[in-house]
């Protein structure tokens, strides 16, 4: 083959390094986006879930909520939506813990932290503190509808999909109905009914 045959098939070979090249960019593009993702997501749980000032603050959150459930305390999550003289440090604790919260659920909308990731580690603890919190969130509304949006919105898609591993998919549902494992599926049920 001549140097002229050859420059007939240059602009095809270029081509096709252009392609292949941006093709591995994308490649490490995508692969470098999710790496970020998977770190930012790590680093938020550990500063939420690990870090001992923030444990402290949330059992603190938690002592707040066990006191309104009880029926003997008269204490109520509704009496701190607005800010008040007697109580700026259990409205201090309660509003952390739901920034955080949002935060959180703005974070997975956006796409700065990895959804599946934390859904599989806080799904339960969040629709939890997120239904325990619903007379304060409801008393917080009406004055700011605003106000915590992003839980709402996150607490609204989580409890529609429920959890990944106690939630078993449809397809898995319809495969344990076809192969007569009824066991299975009959928990699966009597858990999404819970």
């Amino acid at each position: 083959m001549t140097l002229a045959e050859w420059a007939q098939y240059a602009p095809i070979v270029s081509a096709t390094a252009i392609v292949i090249s941006a093709s591995v960019a994308l490649g490490v593009f995508i692969y470098t986006r999710r790496t970020n993702r998977r770190r930012a997501t790590l680093d938020m749980v550990m500063k939420t879930f690990i870090d001992d000032d923030s444990r402290k603050r949330y059992d603190s959150f938690k002592e707040l909520v066990r006191k309104d459930k009880d029926s003997s305390d008269p204490f109520k999550l509704t009496s701190l939506s607005k800010l008040t003289s007697t109580n700026g440090v259990d409205r201090s604790i309660v509003v952390s813990q739901m920034n955080t919260y949002e935060l959180v659920a703005l974070g997975i909308r956006r796409g700065i932290f990895d959804e599946k990731f934390y859904k599989l580690w806080f799904h339960r603890q969040f629709t939890k503190d997120y239904e325990s919190s619903m007379s304060l969130l409801q008393a917080v509304w009406e004055e700011s509808p605003s106000i915590f949006c992003e839980c709402k919105i996150l607490y609204a898609r989580w409890i529609k999909s429920r959890h990944p591993v106690s939630s078993p998919s449809r397809y898995k549902m319809g495969f344990w109905a076809i192969t007569g494992n009824y066991k299975k599926l009959d928990a699966a049920r009597k858990s999404m009914d819970s």
